[in-house]
C-alpha cells in the first residue's frame, strides 16, 4: 500500500452506542463520562487549591505571628525588666556615693590625726635636739648666692633659745639671730640683696598632701 504523504490528523469515529443514543433521544454516555470527568476535576483542584492554600496561610500566619509576638514579648520583658532594676540602680548609687563620702571623711579625718603628731613629734625633736634645725639652715644656705652681701640667718626665739642653751650661736660662718615672728622651726636668710624664709609649717603641709594622695589612690 502506497503510504500518505502531506499533513493529516486523526479522526475519531463516532462510537454505535453514541450513535443510537442520539438517534433515540438519549444522553451520550461517552460524553457524560468526559463531562463527570471534568467536573470531578475542577472540584477536585477546587478543593485542593483551598487545601494548599489554607496549610500555607496558616504556616505563614503562625510564622510572622510568632516573630511578632516574640519581639513584643522580648520588648515587654526588657521594658519590664528596666522599670524593676531603675530603683535598685538609684539605691546603688546612693550606697556608692556614702561609700565615697564615707572614704573621704576617714581620709580627712586620719590626714588630721596623722598631721597633729607628726607636727607634735616635729616640736618634740627639735626641743629635746635643737641642733636638727641647723640641718635646715645649711640646706636654706645653699641657695643663696654668698656673693651678694654678708648673710644673716633668723630662728624662732625657741629655737634660738635651745642652740644657745648648748652653746651654740653660728652656723658655720653665719651668726645665729633670734626673730619672735618665727615659729619653731622655721628660719629667714637675708642679705643685701636676697632673701628667703623657710617654714616648717609649709614642709609640714607638703608631707601631709602626699600622704592624702597616697590614701585616695588606695580607695
Amino acid at each position: 500500500m502506497e503510504k500518505l504523504r502531506g499533513n493529516y490528523r486523526r479522526h475519531r469515529f463516532i462510537s454505535l452506542s453514541s450513535l443510537n443514543a442520539k438517534e433515540s433521544g438519549q444522553t451520550d454516555p461517552f460524553q457524560q463520562g468526559y463531562d463527570d470527568g471534568f467536573v470531578q476535576g475542577q472540584e477536585k483542584g477546587l478543593h485542593q487549591g483551598l487545601d494548599d492554600g489554607r496549610r500555607q496561610g496558616q504556616e505563614q500566619g503562625f510564622s510572622e505571628g510568632f516573630k511578632d509576638g516574640n519581639a513584643k514579648g522580648e520588648a515587654s520583658g526588657r521594658a519590664t525588666f528596666e522599670a524593676a532594676l531603675s530603683p535598685l540602680m538609684a539605691v546603688q548609687q546612693q550606697l556608692e556615693a556614702a561609700r565615697q563620702q564615707q572614704l573621704a571623711d576617714n581620709t580627712d579625718s586620719l590626714c588630721a590625726l596623722v598631721e597633729q603628731v607628726a607636727r607634735r613629734v616635729i616640736h618634740a625633736e627639735l626641743s629635746l635636739n635643737p641642733r636638727q634645725i641647723l640641718t635646715l639652715v645649711e640646706e636654706a644656705v645653699g641657695r643663696l648666692d654668698s656673693t651678694k652681701g654678708p648673710i644673716k640667718v633668723y630662728l624662732s626665739s625657741d629655737d634660738h633659745q635651745r642652740l644657745a642653751k648648748v652653746g651654740v650661736n653660728r652656723c658655720g660662718d653665719y651668726p645665729l639671730l633670734a626673730d619672735s615672728a618665727l615659729a619653731i622651726g622655721d628660719c629667714r636668710l637675708e642679705s643685701d640683696q636676697q632673701q628667703l624664709v623657710i617654714h616648717s609649717e609649709d614642709r609640714l603641709q607638703n608631707c601631709m598632701e602626699q600622704v592624702r594622695g597616697e590614701l585616695e589612690s588606695e580607695q
